[in-house]
């Protein structure tokens, strides 16, 4: 996974994989397995024709399978055109049986831990193209409800696939449209009560009409779709969209898509990309089901065809394929002239019971990274999170982990930390005779080290381990738990620290305020200088409304922040305001 910057926003793109090549060929151990090899954690799980009527206890048994080996469920999507009975007007029962499997697909995705449903809308009979309109009223009516039954069940999004005949509803860019149009604002009426609609477009879809002319390539109808695309599948095609394939050598010899294009489209509507993180899964048939010479070839056509996903569509213009991993570019590594201030939710403040849920729904809502506090009961005195706690999560979210040490002797656990695939540990000068050994210890891991001040602690402390310095984390209540009062000189205190630290740098370093992050007091935070907030239960985590809304709240506080921020910067600068 990488993550593109700009001054606007951050897009991370993943590369997973759509179960469909294995059914009825080999088992879902078997994927799992070559997934874990490949270094690849996104799942899309295909549907068949069991998948209906299997019991609960089947997907749960199947979560535990993936979560076994680092894999996620993240999106469980139709395989086929089952659910397409809204539109069929030949015969009673389509339409209830559609909206039943439907329901119980929801259910499904719910077991497995994901937080996306997708499908295929459905065909209008090629003979009764007449009913067209009359089916897909129907249809858009029906998911305004299921939109509701999903978000019961804690999914996030419904997807759309839009496709490649008039027959198969959405196709052309205007029809695309109204239906996202539609379903948006009716989410908008009801956001606390519906899930989001989103696209999840296929890169090898096109239009060509009845005469074989090509009227809106991949390309033309990936850029329509933009404002809603919330996932994408990853597919080669010839040039009139017909045969879908691979990316191994020989097929990306005769296909059109070039996935290097298709994430630079993304990089640059990375802005009004509805999702900050984008993952693309395969969707290959592999080869011919049922044949002896055919079936032992599906591993080596996965791998071929996975490593030139990653390597074209997670790489970085100017580095080849390497291993998913949670880089340290994760994080940015320095200010912009209009910094972007980053979201680092507290897990303290998280409900233990619910702690996956909580850490899924705030991907959705946006944060940058995870704050996690180990505490040893000496040096603060709580006991929040364990190193168990974190290797769990690990497998369970691609944010970066920002680590804070509370403790009284850091460094063995800068150890086992980076074993665990942290991006960022912090730990107290209070607690480090050696404080620049053990920064240059962290950064030996290639994780970015960060020296954290009690409120009583002089910023001098720091003056001369600056050059080991990726950041400061500055404590603006006594550390230990949550729910403190902002301590007297707080917001003098990052004022000054910005003030030194953009004085005696020739590169900046970022500000971390951590305590009492609240609504009212974010603004102050942030135009003192602040470049990352730990929101916690005065902010994010406030029981006074849902993490989605808390979010948001917490965005408009930034955004009065750095008002205040160039204004301030304005007139220090004797620039007319």
């Amino acid at each position: 996974m990488i993550t593109i910057n700009d001054k606007q926003s951050s897009l991370e793109l993943a590369v997973g994989v759509k179960t469909d090549p294995i059914e009825y060929r080999y088992s879902f151990a078997w994927l799992f397995d070559l997934l874990e090899e490949e270094g690849v954690r996104y799942l899309q799980l295909g549907t068949f024709f069991e998948l209906y009527q299997l019991p609960d206890d089947y997907f749960r048994d199947l979560r535990r399978q993936a979560e076994d080996r680092g894999l996620l469920f993240a999106s469980v999507f139709t395989a086929h055109r089952e659910l397409g009975g809204f539109f069929r007007d030949d015969g009673p029962g389509w339409e209830s049986i559609a909206r039943r499997n439907y329901e119980r697909l929801i259910e499904v995705a719910s077991l497995v831990g994901a937080t996306c449903v997708g499908s295929n809308p459905g065909a209008v009979l090629r003979d009764r193209m007449g009913t067209k309109g009359h089916g897909l009223a129907k249809y858009l009516r029906h998911t305004k409800e299921l939109m509701a039954f999903a978000a019961d069940h804690g999914i996030e999004w419904l997807t759309i696939e839009p496709m490649s005949c008039l027959a198969e509803p959405p196709t052309l860019p205007e029809e695309m449209h109204a239906v996202a149009e539609d379903l948006a604002a009716y989410h908008d009426s009801r956001p606390e009560s519906t899930c989001q609609v989103g696209f999840c477009v296929d890169v090898a879809h096109g239009y060509a009409n009845a005469d074989g002319r090509v009227i809106h390539d991949h390309l033309d109808l990936l850029q329509s779709a933009l404002p809603w695309i919330s996932e994408i599948h990853l597919k080669n095609t010839d040039a009139m969209f017909n045969a879908t394939f691979g990316f191994a050598p020989a097929e990306r010899e005769k296909g059109v898509v070039d996935l290097a294009i298709i994430r630079e489209s993304l990089k640059e509507a990375s802005a009004v990309l509805p999702v900050k993180r984008l993952v693309g899964y395969l969707e290959i048939g592999g080869p011919k089901l049922g044949r002896d010479y055919t079936d032992t070839k599906l591993g080596d056509m996965l791998r071929q065809s996975l490593r030139w996903c990653r390597q074209t569509f997670e790489a970085t213009a100017d580095e080849t394929a390497k291993p998913l991993s949670r880089a340290v570019e994760n994080i940015p590594a320095h200010r912009e002239n209009q910094p972007r201030i980053l979201i680092a939710p507290s897990l303290m403040c998280a409900d233990m019971c619910r702690l996956e849920s909580d850490v899924h729904q705030l991907e959705s809502a946006g944060v940058d990274l995870w704050h996690l506090d180990i505490i040893d009961g000496h040096f603060a005195p709580n006991l929040p999170l364990g190193l168990c706690a974190i290797e769990q999560l690990r497998p369970k979210t691609a944010k970066p982990f920002d680590v804070h040490l509370m403790v009284d002797h850091p460094d063995w656990l800068i150890d086992r930390m980076a074993g665990i695939g942290v991006e960022s540990i912090c730990v107290h000068v209070e607690a480090c005779p050696h404080l620049e050994r053990t920064l240059q210890r962290i950064r030996a891991y290639g994780i970015r080290a960060g020296a954290a001040l009690n409120p009583a602690t002089s910023l001098s402390t720091i003056e001369w381990v600056l050059h080991a310095l990726d950041y400061v984390v500055l404590m603006t209540v006594n550390p230990g738990f949550a729910g403190q009062k902002l301590v007297a000189g707080a917001i003098e205190k990052i004022t000054a620290c910005r003030q030194m630290l953009d004085t005696q740098m020739d590169r900046s370093i970022l500000i971390e305020v951590d305590g009492n992050v609240s609504f009212a007091n974010i603004p102050s935070m942030v135009a003192a200088g602040a470049d990352i907030l730990v929101a916690g239960t005065s902010s994010v985590f406030s029981k006074a409304a849902t993490l989605r809304e808390n979010m948001t709240q917490v965005r408009e506080a930034i955004a009065q922040g750095l008002s205040c921020r160039n204004v301030t910067a304005d007139v220090l600068h004797g620039v007319a305001v």
